[in-house]
């Protein structure tokens, strides 16, 4: 690695660290409309410390949450287990962690250490042990899509120095790591050969390609005009400019692909970074999809709102479920009992106990 890489390096390392030492709490919208936040008083308190949270990494089952904490001098991979609050140690790592992630069905975790002269990426099981690894000489990973019947094959995306991510392909029975030169975005698998990405279009809309990874080059277009997609499961969702109202979007879900499951208005409201666009997520054992969803407050109020919801895109409506703060990152639950809530899921919501659970004390 040069120097000036080395640099950028330990700089990405020094203001995610920064970020890890934040202390944990429940904040809640500061409007006079927004109600008192409700506690879940379903299950006890977890006992992690503020000080020792690092993240919350996924679901290893519907109330066992993977969480990445440093202790005692240590960085390490624990089991939390929601109904008694127990951790269980999974995995130790000498060098810093810097990322976690975890497979679909919770069977394998992804993760990065790293020191000043590079880091390693490791795909561990869920009991710790070691499956495969490679040495990273520059970049740390940002994403991962997981092929959902090929354990053996992974996309990654790398950020390097200050250039668009780089996506990969990790093929462990190979031992090899391939670019993927024409891919925009992170790719994401759709089955256990193919996989949906984005090229870039017009109108501030992109084409949605379905690609082969067998076949270079010879992709399918399936949608020409679409500004964000997901893929949960075997359902896809898109949204697209309405062709109905200026002032909305349309969060489309289809099952399979091309098939509409129906769709949800959303309001079009923009940031500074452009259009504000949920994610859409459920758990994999459950057909409940969750949202947070921007609301344009009155022009006396001024500003945005918003709110997690239960979307039932059969029905084309939505279910307020709270007022959150902002536009985070979620994670259901397997049965979509619970929901994470964050940019390191610091927050879990209880959907059948309608409150918060505080994961910090």
């Amino acid at each position: 690695m040069g120097k000036r890489g080395l640099v950028w390096f330990i700089l990405s390392l020094s203001s995610m660290l920064a970020l890890a030492s934040c202390t944990q709490r429940l904040h809640y919208p500061d409007e006079s409309e927004a109600s008192e936040p409700r506690l879940s008083s379903s299950i006890g308190t977890p006992s992690i410390s503020k000080d020792e949270f690092l993240c919350a990494v996924g679901w290893l089952d519907d109330s066992i949450i993977l969480v990445a904490l440093e202790k005692n001098g240590e960085y390490g991979l624990y089991s939390l287990d929601l109904l008694n609050g127990e951790e269980q140690p999974i995995r130790a790592f000498s060098d810093r962690l810097v990322f976690a992630a975890l497979s679909a069905n919770g069977r394998r975790i992804l993760v990065q250490v790293a020191n000043q002269q590079g880091s390693n990426v490791m795909m561990i099981d869920k009991a710790g042990r070691l499956l495969a690894d490679f040495r990273l000489a520059e970049g740390i990973l940002t994403d991962v899509s997981w092929n959902p019947t090929n354990e053996g094959q992974l996309f990654l995306s790398v950020q390097k120095k200050t250039d668009r991510p780089v996506n990969t392909l990790w093929n462990l029975a190979e031992g090899e790591c391939t670019e993927m030169p024409d891919t925009e975005e992170m790719p994401v698998w759709y089955s256990e050969n193919m996989y949906l990405h984005k090229q870039s279009g017009s109108d501030d809309a992109d084409a949605l390609v379905l690609s082969d990874i067998r076949f270079p080059g010879e992709d399918t277009v399936i949608d020409r005009e679409i500004l964000a997609y997901g893929l949960e499961g075997e359902s896809v969702w898109v949204v697209t400019h309405s062709d109905f109202k200026d002032e909305e979007l349309l969060a489309i879900s289809y099952y399979p692909l091309l098939i509409s499951q129906g769709y949800v208005a959303l309001p079009r409201i923009t940031s500074e970074s452009g259009l504000v666009i949920p994610e859409f997520k459920k758990g994999s054992d459950s057909d409940d999809t969750f949202a947070i969803i921007p609301k344009q407050k009155s022009e006396s109020m001024g500003g945005v709102s918003f709110e997690l919801a239960k979307i039932d895109f059969s029905g084309n409506v939505s279910e307020t479920l709270t007022a959150v703060e902002r536009m985070a990152p979620l994670s259901v639950s397997p049965k979509g009992t619970y929901v994470l809530y964050g940019e390191r899921y610091e927050y879990l919501y209880d959907v059948e106990g309608d409150g918060w659970i505080q994961l910090t004390q």
